[in-house]
C-alpha cells in the first residue's frame, strides 16, 4: 500500500511517500525570502500555487507572460500593493515552480522578471538533464 503525507518545517514542506514499506522523503514547497518553490495547479483558465500535498499556497489572478516549446511556463501572479510573483513552471497541473516575489515595478517589467527567471532556470534544468545522461552512460 502507498500513502503520502507532508509536514512543515518553518517555511519548507517535505513530502513523504511510503511504498512497500519504505519511506521515501524530499523537499515540497518553500518559502524562503522572496524565493517561492510550490506546484502549478490549472484551474477556472488560471493557474494556483499549491504545496507538494496539494493545498492552496496562492490563489490569484495570474497570466501566462510565455508559453514555451516544451511545455514550460513564464507566470505572473498579480498581487495586491503592486507586488508580484513572477517565476518559472516546468509545465501545467502539479508541475514544478520557482519563482520570486517582487515589488515597485510595474507589470512590464514583472513580466520581463518572469522572462528573466524563466531563462535562467531553464539553463539549470538542461544542466541537470545532460548531467543525468551523463550519469546515466
Amino acid at each position: 500500500m502507498t500513502s503520502i503525507r507532508s509536514i512543515w518545517q518553518g517555511q519548507i514542506e517535505i513530502g513523504i511517500l511510503e511504498h512497500e514499506g519504505h519511506e521515501f522523503a524530499a523537499y515540497g514547497a518553500t518559502i524562503c525570502g522572496r524565493q517561492i518553490t510550490g506546484y502549478l495547479k490549472y484551474k477556472c483558465s488560471h493557474y494556483w500555487l499549491t504545496t507538494w500535498s496539494g493545498g492552496t499556497m496562492l490563489e490569484c489572478r495570474s497570466e501566462v507572460v510565455e508559453r514555451f516549446w516544451n511545455g514550460s511556463l513564464a507566470l505572473m501572479f498579480r498581487l495586491p500593493k503592486g507586488r508580484f510573483l513572477v517565476g518559472y513552471g516546468l509545465g501545467d497541473d502539479g508541475m514544478l515552480f520557482r519563482g520570486e516575489l517582487i515589488d515597485g515595478c510595474n507589470e512590464d517589467d514583472a513580466r520581463r522578471h518572469a522572462m528573466m527567471l524563466s531563462q535562467n532556470w531553464a539553463e539549470v534544468d538542461q544542466m541537470d538533464e545532460e548531467e543525468a545522461e551523463l550519469e546515466a552512460m
